[in-house]
């Protein structure tokens, strides 16, 4: 069998209209390994997973469109679990209809190999690995030693990975992450996981690099509840967010758990750069005016009283078509800041060079 081969066929004969598509590198494979395959179908509104047999060996689709590649890359960068980048970055070119997957590939490459940067959890995890010592000391049902001596084992794996500012994994991958950036460590816990006392002294000394152990004292502000309703007035609205030139963005909401809203203002005769708005969805409402919202595909004409909701990483602009009234809409946005990439043109740049705010963890 040569995988390569295979995933080409599987390919052609269940997606002919593919414009791209990624078999993952798998150096260690084995008889019972899975073709793991990405493919980029044109105007695919719901990405999914597929799990199947070709020729008689287990495949894992992973099938979007260009749109929801851009978003699901992102994803798994800012949560430091890059499996999808590495497919696509790492993996061999199967179909190239766009003519991009090169420099797809190489800013992906990129990216993994300058890491995630620090971590803004290691507090969590110190924390956490520390509990965890004192669980593991104290256990003396043999079941529950069991699950406590696996869950050290992956705490102090990403304790460490994190402590060096690099890339997570589950399962197999957090191995062998670990094995990349500490290969003796994780031979300790290899012979450590059936010796309580031998991995306890081995996660001790793991949280003691990584700042010593943190629990008492620790402290983690959970959901703001209950606190007072707020009251913006129209003169309180700040111009302090944002901004694509064209239009001006005025924030009434800024720093909620969970949402950001404001208005936007269009001169007449006047049309916005072009932009999108990361991880954030966007609902519009039209109070003044007639506003036209300019995608890669069509536009959409409105008037006050109308509704508009832009999904994700939709490439757009705003456009005021009359000649001597401007155009007033609030918008509401599912993230607590306001997210905004501008862009040369309607078209998304290359998924591995997105670098949206951070989704939240």
């Amino acid at each position: 069998m040569d995988p390569v081969t295979d995933a080409r066929a599987l390919v052609a004969s269940r997606f002919p209209q593919a414009l791209q598509a990624f078999l993952a590198a798998n150096e260690a494979r084995t008889p019972t390994s899975d073709l793991d395959v990405v493919v980029v179908l044109p105007d695919l509104a719901v990405p999914y997973r597929e799990s199947l047999r070709w020729r008689g060996t287990p495949v894992e689709l992973f099938v979007h469109g260009e749109l929801s590649l851009h978003a699901y890359l992102e994803r798994e960068f800012a949560r430091r679990r890059p499996s999808l980048p590495r497919m696509c970055g790492h993996g061999t070119v199967l179909v190239d209809r766009l003519g991009t997957a090169p420099s797809l590939q190489s800013a992906l490459a990129a990216r993994l190999a300058a890491g995630p940067g620090p971590s803004p959890g290691l507090d969590r995890l110190r924390y956490g690995l520390a509990d965890l010592i004192d669980d593991l000391a104290g256990a003396k049902d043999p079941g529950e030693l069991m699950m406590i001596r696996s869950t050290v084992v992956e705490a102090v794996a990403r304790l460490r990975l994190a402590s060096l500012g690099r890339w997570e994994g589950r399962g197999k991958w957090l191995m062998r992450e670990l094995r990349s950036a500490d290969d003796a460590l994780a031979g300790e816990l290899v012979a450590a996981h059936g010796d309580p006392a031998r991995l306890m002294a081995v996660a001790t000394r793991v949280v003691e690099e990584t700042g010593g152990r943190l629990w008492e004292g620790y402290h983690a502000d959970g959901d703001p509840f209950h606190q007072r309703l707020l009251h913006v007035t129209p003169s309180a609205l700040s111009s302090e967010t944002a901004q694509s030139s064209g239009m001006h963005r005025l924030a009434a909401i800024a720093g909620a758990g969970h949402l950001w809203m404001g208005q936007t203002l269009v001169a007449p005769a006047t049309a916005s750069a072009d932009h999108h708005h990361g991880h954030s969805e966007t609902a519009i409402f039209v109070v003044r005016g007639n506003p036209s919202f300019v995608f890669a595909d069509g536009r959409i004409d409105t008037g006050p009283g109308d509704y508009v909701f832009v999904p994700p990483y939709v490439p757009h602009r705003e456009e005021n078509p009359s000649p001597d009234g401007e155009a007033l809409v609030v918008i509401a946005r599912s993230t607590p800041e306001a997210i905004v990439v501008n862009l040369p043109e309607l078209r998304l740049p290359p998924p591995g060079a997105l670098r949206s705010p951070q989704f939240p963890e």
